[in-house]
């Protein structure tokens, strides 16, 4: 009997599905995509170059998944289209094309074993790292010093996801530094306007910073690179904090914050207004914190280190004890596409990549002191291309990308 490799496919902004399907139902599927995303751009008014641009952009990408899917079909048998697959993804669209700006209508993940995992979205390609071939990094730069792209004590990072640029916290230099995703320094931003930042997130034009010693957290725009807001101050009341670590966006704008201290998650939307709060009795001294789909994911690196996964509500899921996982010093975490955890070890000085399970599955990095080793990495972040970023306190504040 053949062997029947199955295909995953994920719609995740900002309506989430995963639906297993199979290669011939794929090709028909497909089709019935492009047709709906033809329409989708038909249906734009505000920008008719924009709006050519991004049908150009999809069949591109529509054209390239297709290339690869016939690259498949060459090892893996034909097999049926699950029951009732049609009519979700029917369902799902229209809500994409009722209720979605064309810039998060479409994410969907292909996913086989003859097949490279691959996230194929309207406009570009988000990959998977190739954990197994990191062991120094690919580019290593940065200098210890006060001037521009010079690095004291690295915190933070985040990247953009439309130009790829990396965006550093430099805590004792009090700005942000901001390099291209092949360590080309750029610009900065927040000079003056910072005092021992720590965390960054960032959504569309909008950056926003966390300092924890003042319990503030600020909001930048890169139109001008100006300051736009700054909220908080020491307490725990709603919008208030103690001592704020990193930061996360959602799909839509909305803004989740570590509030260490007062251990919660504070939820705010795009203009850093307070929303709600996310609490539980096991979350203690929440470092950092990540949302996917209906999940939000909060480290918490004190005592006994534990990663726990909650609903947005606030009702626990599960936890993960990250000692159990031989990760004993772990402040920083990012999720890839597959929604692995790639946690950066302080103490271990290494990037250890983790499933969703809790299995360990890759170790990124060798210890040193050099440019292109790691010791006590400290931010992590996944360009959209596959690239995994840190930063680490070698013997130059170094940024290491790996690909």
């Amino acid at each position: 009997m053949a062997e029947h490799y199955p295909i995953t496919s994920h719609i995740v902004d900002p309506i989430e599905t995963h639906i297993n399907y199979t290669i011939d139902g794929l090709i028909g599927l497909l089709n019935f995509r492009r047709a709906q995303l033809l329409g989708l751009v038909r249906n734009i008014r505000e920008d008719k170059r924009a709006a050519e641009i991004a049908r150009q952009q999809m069949t591109a990408q529509l054209t390239e998944a297709q290339g690869l899917l016939q690259e498949a079909l060459k090892e893996n048998p034909f097999q049926s289209m699950q029951e009732g697959m049609v009519r979700e993804m029917e369902d799902k669209l229209r809500d994409l094309r009722n209720n979605a700006p064309i810039e998060t209508q479409l994410k969907w993940k292909c996913d086989t074993r003859n097949l490279e995992t691959t996230i194929f979205r309207l406009g570009e390609i988000i990959q998977v790292p190739d954990y197994a071939k990191f062991q120094t990094s690919t580019v290593a730069t940065g200098k210890q010093g006060f001037g521009p792209g010079e690095l004291i004590v690295p915190l933070g990072v985040a990247i953009h996801e439309d130009s790829h640029q990396i965006f550093i916290v430099n805590r004792n230099n009090n700005r942000v530094e901001i390099f291209s995703e092949t360590g080309e320094y750029l610009n900065q931003l927040g000079e003056g306007q910072l005092f021992l930042p720590y965390g960054i997130a960032i959504h569309k034009e909008n950056v926003y910073v966390s300092r924890w010693v003042p319990n503030t957290v600020s909001q930048f725009t890169l139109t001008d690179m100006s300051l736009v807001r700054k909220i908080g101050g020491e307490g725990s009341n709603n919008g208030q904090f103690n001592y704020p670590r990193q930061l996360t966006t959602d799909p839509i704008g909305h803004v989740f914050i570590a509030d260490s201290l007062n251990n919660r998650i504070s939820v705010h939307d795009t203009d850093l207004n307070h929303l709600h709060n996310i609490t539980h009795q096991s979350m203690r001294e929440p470092f950092d914190v990540k949302v996917s789909r209906d999940r939000v994911y909060v480290l918490c690196p004190s005592n006994n280190p534990c990663m726990h996964v909650l609903t947005l509500e606030g009702d626990k899921l599960h936890s993960l004890i990250t000692k159990g996982m031989d990760v004993l010093g772990p402040y920083f975490f990012c999720l890839d596409p597959l929604n692995n955890f790639v946690i950066s070890d302080n103490n271990s000085h290494s990037i250890r990549v983790f499933s969703p399970e809790g299995n360990l599955l890759h170790t990124v990095g060798t210890k040193g002191h050099k440019q292109g080793m790691l010791y006590s990495p400290k931010g992590i972040a996944i360009t959209p291309n596959g690239r995994l970023v840190t930063v680490s306190v070698n013997e130059n504040y170094g940024l290491e990308i790996y690909y």
